[in-house]
Order: C-alpha cells, then structure tokens, then sequence
C-alpha cells in the first residue's frame, strides 16, 4: 500500500527546501506574468513559516524584502510566536488559540492609519487599557491603536529601507500603558511580492535596547494585486 502526497503539502514540503533568495527570485518573476498567483504563493509560503515559527526563514526573508508602498486595508497573519520579552510567555497561548490582529490600515494621504483587531481582541485591549478611547468600529472589525508611517532605514540589521509604523506621536492619541507599552513598539514592513508583505515588530527597552520580539505578514486584497 502506498502513501500519496497531496498536491498542497508537497507544494509546501518543495517551498520550505528552497533558499529565500531563489524562491522570492521565482515569485517575483512569475508576478510579472501572473500577480495574483505569486502573491498566494508568497502567502502560502509565510504561512508554512508560521506554523512551524521557523525565525531564520522568517529573517532571511525580510532580508531579502524592498520598500513597500502602502495604502489601504491589508489581511494580517502573526507569522511567529512573540521572543525575547517577559510578556511572552502569557500572551503566545492566548494568541495561538484566537489571533485577534487580523491586519492594518494605512492612508497614503496622511501617512497614518491604525491597526485591525476582532471582537475578543478588542474586549481584552479595552480591558487592558480602559482609559483608551480611540476605538472605532467598522462591520466585525474593530480599529485602534493609531499610527504613523514612513519609508527609512531599518533600525536593526539588515539595514534595508522599510517602511516604519511608529506609535510614539501624540497627536495619535494612543494610552501609555505598563500592560501595553506601545510607546515602545515599532513595526518594519517590507515587500516580498506585489501585493504580500512581511513585517517584525521590534521593542525597546527602558535602556534603549532595541530587539525584534516577533514577525506578521500583510497582503492587499486581490482586485489591488491584479490592477
């Protein structure tokens, strides 16, 4: 009695044997010809990475990312577990069992936008921080936690140009919180593919240290990838 592959996870299984470098080389060629089909390859790809929380492939990706440009509503996936803080610990199971980032939005215009939580992320944030009040409420999805973005130099090696989400500006309106300290947050977006996007957050310490703590990645809606 034999075994077969299924077509899904072998696709998977002769991805995750390929260098970063070909691979993102293959799915930017074929983006020129097919858009839509690099992207959920590209997609597919980051998720593999995330369940397995593979952090070298995960780098070695972003290494290998451009300057995005960004506008719009983006679908979001937490592409590894949280390191290198205390906080961990408590907060990986609580996210393995119900994610409640589903993405960001960004305003060309302004240069700003706000990240995209569901309903139980949403409670427990408002739990978390009561004295927020910057919650805006579209449809299932709830928006907060404001920002502004800019395309610069990466603040941690590799040294790429990024475009970097920061949260620090007052007009943001955003709580300085012991809970969620996310003064001291800093997203770094690249793109892999037109259309897919792989960011890492990083944080600094009250020392001024500044570690990577995690990975997600973004991709736009397909009528924008196949424009």
């Amino acid at each position: 009695m034999t075994t077969k592959t299924s077509p899904r996870r072998g696709a998977d299984a002769d991805a995750a044997s390929k260098q970063p470098t070909s691979l993102l080389g293959e799915l930017r060629e074929l983006a020129g010809s097919a858009p839509a089909r690099a992207g959920a390859a590209c997609w597919d790809y980051l998720r593999v990475a995330a369940e397995a929380d593979d952090r070298d492939l995960l780098a070695a990706l972003f290494a290998q990312g451009t300057a995005p440009q960004l506008d719009g509503d983006y679908e979001g996936l937490i592409a590894s577990k949280l390191f290198g803080i205390p906080e961990a610990a408590l907060l990986n199971p609580v996210v393995a069992v119900e994610p409640g980032w589903v993405g960001k939005s960004f305003d060309a215009t302004t240069a700003t936008g706000y990240n995209r939580l569901n309903r139980i992320a949403y409670l427990a944030l408002r739990a978390a921080v009561p004295r927020y009040s910057g919650w805006v409420r579209t449809g299932a999805v709830y928006q907060g936690f404001r920002f502004s973005y800019r395309v610069e130099r990466a603040a941690l090696a590799p040294f790429v140009q990024v475009a970097a989400v920061t949260y620090t500006d007052p007009a943001l309106g955003n709580p300085s919180s012991k809970i969620v300290p996310i003064e001291r947050v800093r997203d770094e977006l690249v793109e892999l593919v037109p259309g897919v996007y792989l960011g890492r957050a990083l944080m600094s310490s009250r020392t001024g240290e500044i570690r990577v703590i995690g990975y997600f990645g973004l991709r736009a809606p397909l009528r924008e990838v196949n424009r």
